[in-house]
């Protein structure tokens, strides 16, 4: 198996490596899964033939400009346009409607990764009728992926992937009437990201945004321990409006948030929830 290929991370150079973080770089770690964060960890060493984190942890605090690239390195960045398709067909049929009469939309991507979830939410509500209402804030502290979603182009290999899980959403819709091919890429629609704002933010450590009415932190909840769940949950709940909509990961829980009970159901199997009048 991979994981037993790559160099081991023994407590006491986690704990030095997360110092190192918090100190020089204002970035915590303290609430990310020791074992995820040991995996990651790993993945970068053997990446650059580096046979302890102690050289790992060196680099970081001797050059700081690498700091931008290392986070690209760590973060999870796995994402998809339309990533588990039913959940957006859910979204889509059960929750929209609820802001079809607002004037404005607010939306919050937490953790925007490489953008597909923006594309995805962006076509949602242009074959809504509701993008131009909306105002997107794409957020992530990878500032290499943030480059990425901005320019909303893709490897070319994706386009089978990205063609069935569009179509798994809208049937009858071409995929083409947002994707054209250019080279090895495809290439979106710019003016899909015309009310997106994307900007680099800490869902941990910084001050969330407030009143949105729909708030995605999808497949970010995983790499975290409990305790920071909760908080991040909470912190999520509060930036919502009442009646506004969260929507997690299909493979997250809520079952370790306090802020939980001021959630109801939509769709539970999809993880979709609306904040209690």
């Amino acid at each position: 198996m991979l994981a037993d290929l790559l160099p081991e991370v023994s407590d006491a150079e986690l704990e030095q490596f997360r110092q190192i973080m918090l100190t020089q770089y204002g970035l915590d770690f303290s609430g990310y899964a020791p074992a995820s964060l040991k995996r990651r960890l790993g993945s970068v060493m053997k990446k650059y033939g580096l046979p302890t984190l102690a050289l790992l942890n060196h680099r970081l605090l001797t050059q700081p400009e690498y700091i931008k690239y290392f986070i690209n390195e760590i973060t999870v960045s796995t994402t998809e346009l339309f990533r588990d398709p039913p959940a957006w067909v859910a979204l889509r049929l059960q929750a929209l409607s609820f802001f079809s009469s607002l004037a404005e939309i607010r939306i919050w991507h937490v953790g925007a990764s490489t953008g597909e979830e923006v594309l995805s939410m962006a076509i949602l509500l242009q074959e809504s009728n509701l993008y131009e209402r909306a105002q997107i804030y794409a957020t992530d502290i990878d500032e290499v992926s943030l480059e990425k979603a901005q320019s909303a182009r893709y490897p070319i290999r994706l386009k089978r992937l990205y063609k069935q899980n569009f179509h798994q959403v809208f049937p009858t819709i071409p995929f083409e009437k947002y994707v054209q091919e250019e080279g090895n890429e495809l290439v979106f629609d710019k003016t899909l990201l015309k009310n997106v704002r994307f900007l680099k933010h800490n869902i941990v450590t910084e001050a969330p945004f407030e009143e949105f009415e729909i708030i995605l932190c999808r497949n970010l909840l995983i790499y975290f321990t409990p305790a920071l769940q909760d908080l991040v949950v909470t912190k999520l709940v509060e930036s919502l409006v009442t009646g506004g909509i969260l929507m997690i990961g299909t493979k997250e829980s809520l079952f370790w948030c306090t802020a939980a009970k001021r959630l109801a159901a939509i769709n539970d199997v999809e993880r979709i929830y609306r904040k209690r009048r």
